[in-house]
């Protein structure tokens, strides 16, 4: 089924092309668009199953679940937001493109006067040829008058057309360059926000109890609560103070505050 809207989407886009041409530039922002919806569509399922899971929880006795499955909720809505930004600036690539396609479709403008300039000329020369031989003189003089008023409407067009095209070329070049630089920092900072989210959503799951063979919940005592609420308010905290150009490409190692911190935590609970 995806397969056929695909197709669907992109004979569209074909079709749309062939009035206007740039039929690839129109396929890059019809998939741009195709992309924007399917993740719209993935953060939907996400948050669904993300809703049903506290459901299943909160209907539940067990208590280290309702808690994991409460702190895991702040979680996915934080990460939820950031998605939605990296959506928004998926937007924004592809009004680049658009942009880019109107500057295309402006030169197409300036080529298409430049052939009407060129044709009019091409006129006006066979008609003085033929004019020639039986014309008057007066008619003649309008005609080589009509074919310099020609002449210089096609050297403006030439002109302009060139002029249109090195500019093109150049801003073409700027949104483009602009766009990568824009979708480059999104996609680093949806990377490594997340990596600051799932960091914190397996500690959380490092602090559940492993739990012995044949023994019951209430045999032993659960303390990582307190430990799970900080891992959710730390990563709050590093993702409000991220910033592009300070990300990491590793996993976090906590720091020995962060580690004398959590200790402390864990021994308040007990």
């Amino acid at each position: 089924m995806d397969r056929a809207s695909r197709a669907i989407r992109r004979s569209g886009a074909r079709l749309k092309a062939l009035n206007g041409g740039h039929a690839d530039l129109n396929l890059v922002i019809s998939e741009l668009r195709d992309i924007r919806l399917a993740m719209k569509s993935f953060l939907t399922a996400q948050n669904a199953v993300a809703q049903d899971m506290v459901l299943w929880a909160q209907a539940d006795e067990n208590r280290i679940i309702q808690d994991v499955m409460a702190q895991l909720a702040e979680l996915n809505a934080l990460w939820t937001d950031i998605q939605k930004d990296f959506v928004e600036h998926l937007k924004t690539f592809r009004h680049q493109f658009e942009l880019i396609l109107e500057g295309e479709r402006q030169v197409d403008h300036s080529r298409s006067a430049l052939a009407a300039c060129e044709q009019k000329e091409l006129r006006i020369k066979k008609e003085l040829k033929r004019a020639a031989k039986k014309a008057t003189v007066e008619e003649i003089s309008n005609l080589e008058l009509k074919l310099a008023q020609a002449e210089r409407a096609k050297d403006l067009a030439q002109f302009e057309t060139l002029e249109k095209v090195q500019e093109h070329e150049a801003v073409k070049l700027i949104r483009l360059k602009q766009g990568l630089l824009q979708l480059s920092d999104a996609y680093l900072s949806l990377a490594n926000k997340g990596a600051l989210l799932f960091e914190a959503q397996r500690e959380i799951a490092a602090h559940m109890p492993d739990v012995p063979p044949h023994s019951a919940l209430h045999d032993f005592k659960y303390t990582g609560s307190g430990a799970m609420k900080q891992a959710v308010q730390r990563a709050k905290d590093r993702v409000e103070q991220y910033h592009c150009y300070q990300y990491r490409l590793i996993p976090h190692c906590p720091s020995v505050g962060e580690l004398v911190a959590v200790a402390a935590a864990q021994s308040l609970s007990t």
